[in-house]
């Protein structure tokens, strides 16, 4: 055979008992070479596997097969592949002399769809995967923004107007003072030392419940001894 058919030639062998040897394990495999003065063919057939290959049966790339189609008609061959009495067969036809116009490449083999079956597994492990992935995104998603909407409306609700705070004078009784005081006290308050002593309680109120706001984080601070406003103070963080 010239260098060109024989290296075709090789391969094709090497690459059928590579994929019988992994499809279809202990089956058994012929190799055919039909050479004429003109030609030769090469013919690799694999019975079906008498054992399991160790798992699903996986399909290929069909890469391979693909790179065979090629490599023969490169040398001027023509490349067929297919299945074959329950098993597998290559067959390539190798002229010794190279053609002045290369065939066309040889039709492709469709695979054969997989079963419903396998179908309707893939797809629910598919959704069970999404599922997996989606759910805690979208819980945390919406937790988020529950609690950013909760933090959100209890800020507005300990928020003291300035004009409010500017008219409360020291010694007002307290329930004058709860009048224009919001409904809630504010969870942050300043560090800054706060009056201790007999019947003195203390409450904080925020300024804004704008994140954005300069003020954000600073607070009133009400004093209160006996019942009566003893001190109001401006507090910064």
């Amino acid at each position: 055979m010239p260098p060109p058919a024989a290296r075709a030639a090789h391969r094709v062998v090497q690459e059928a008992l590579t994929n019988a040897a992994k499809h279809a394990p202990q089956a058994r495999v012929d190799v055919r070479l039909t050479h004429t003065a003109g030609a030769t063919t090469v013919r690799v057939e694999n019975g079906p596997a008498p054992v399991p290959a160790g798992g699903p049966d996986v399909p290929g790339t069909g890469l391979g097969l693909i790179g065979l189609d090629e490599r023969v008609r490169l040398a001027g061959g023509i490349f067929v592949h297919g299945p074959h009495d329950g098993g597998f067969a290559v067959t390539a036809h190798l002229p010794h002399t190279l053609p002045a116009r290369l065939p066309a490449a040889a039709p492709r083999v469709v695979r054969e769809a997989l079963p419903p079956e396998h179908r309707h597994a893939r797809s629910r492990a598919r959704r069970a995967l999404t599922l997996a992935v989606v759910l805690p995104l979208v819980a945390w998603a919406v937790l988020s923004a529950a609690l950013m909407g909760w933090d959100i409306h209890s800020a507005r609700q300990s928020v003291l107007d300035p004009g409010d705070f500017a008219r409360l004078r020291v010694g007002q009784d307290r329930a004058s003072v709860t009048r224009v005081l919001p409904e809630r006290e504010t969870t942050q308050r300043p560090v800054a030392g706060e009056p201790e002593g007999p019947g003195i309680t203390c409450a904080y109120y925020a300024m804004t419940a704008d994140r954005f706001d300069d003020r954000s984080g600073d607070a009133y601070r009400l004093c209160f001894r006996d019942g009566l406003l003893m001190s109001k103070e401006a507090l910064a963080p």
